[in-house]
């Protein structure tokens, strides 16, 4: 028996951890003045245009979540800090789980879609642990839940224990393991799309994906592609912002030490905030989680949580001074 009472004092640091993280959450949104702001950087509308782009989800975002995007903010905040205090309190833990569980699978397939290798990616590992704890609960230790059926009057029925049912715990403990199989399934799933797309088109050696000719713009013809801005306009902005016009995703145009125009996929290949140039420090920084990536050695990851440099977008500079997505 008193092993049995530890085995269930095992499930406190899980429950506690995954609470106060739902409510750290919850409150860390409050806290950035820029997500409820449409225009700024962290804006939610900003983050669910991103990550529609790559999501198997993206066209429920696209209906769903976009149309009212400061309204799914909320929602996300008011989910995370009741399913965090309900979880902490021990009030209705298992559902609590359930809801933990389907908001961290929903940001597997959309914020932590692109994150590779799947274990870079927390929102995989959280979905898991929820679907744990949704499984065991909370065994009745240091829970609120007996203190407000006392004042519901709900203590009579709640002091009679449960039945023990093998069939419906093995149920539970099935639906569980297939929960995580899918969970894992979904996360190597990108990788899989990644690889297979990669070896259908290899860029020949002799190109620098991204840049453009060590030419004067005078001595290069008029591109054929699309005009995103102008040489003059990109170096008194520091960058030119665009979309791609082959992914729809935002793209970033930043001038090389050497004089040649860049061009990155705009995507934090973390969790897919759009970054942004800093001219300071010559970066391309994600403003959600502090990934920074190296424009002049093709977007390489050179600080922050981000596994992967930004993918290049090929571009000219015209004989009109424009630049030019291929």
């Amino acid at each position: 028996m008193v092993q049995d009472r530890w085995l269930a004092y095992g499930t406190v640091p899980l429950r506690f951890f995954l609470g106060i993280t739902f409510v750290y959450a919850g409150l860390q949104k409050i806290a950035d003045p820029g997500f409820l702001s449409p225009g700024s950087t962290t804006y939610i509308g900003t983050q669910l245009q991103a990550f529609a782009v790559h999501s198997p989800i993206g066209f429920l975002v696209d209906s769903l979540a976009l149309p009212a995007p400061t309204l799914t903010g909320v929602g996300v905040i008011g989910a995370e800090l009741a399913i965090g205090v309900g979880v902490l309190l021990g009030i209705a833990t298992r559902l609590a789980a359930i809801g933990g569980a389907v908001i961290n699978f929903v940001f597997l397939l959309t914020a932590s879609w692109t994150v590779q290798p799947y274990f870079l990616g927390s929102d995989g590992i959280y979905a898991v642990a929820w679907i744990t704890l949704a499984m065991v609960g909370d065994q009745g230790i240091l829970t609120a839940a007996p203190y407000l059926m006392r004042q519901l009057g709900l203590a009579a029925e709640s002091a009679r224990p449960p039945a023990y049912d093998p069939a419906r715990r093995r149920h539970l403990v099935e639906l569980g393991a297939a929960a995580v199989g899918v969970v894992w399934v979904l996360s190597v799933l990108p990788r899989i799309t990644r690889i297979s797309a990669q070896s259908a088109v290899t860029p020949t050696p002799s190109e620098s994906p991204g840049a453009s000719p060590s030419v004067p713009p005078s001595a290069v013809p008029t591109p054929t592609g699309t005009k995103i801005g102008s040489v003059q306009t990109l170096r008194s902005q520091g960058s030119l912002s665009f979309t791609d016009p082959a992914t729809g995703d935002p793209g970033l145009a930043v001038e090389l030490p050497n004089g040649n125009v860049a061009a990155f996929d705009a995507v934090c290949t973390h969790a897919g905030c759009p970054v942004d140039y800093d001219p300071g420090s010559k970066l391309l920084v994600c403003p959600c989680h502090g990934a920074e990536f190296d424009p002049s050695r093709n977007a390489a990851v050179v600080g922050g949580p981000a596994p992967t440099p930004l993918s290049p977008i090929k571009v000219q500079v015209g004989a009109d001074g424009g630049v030019y997505v291929d």
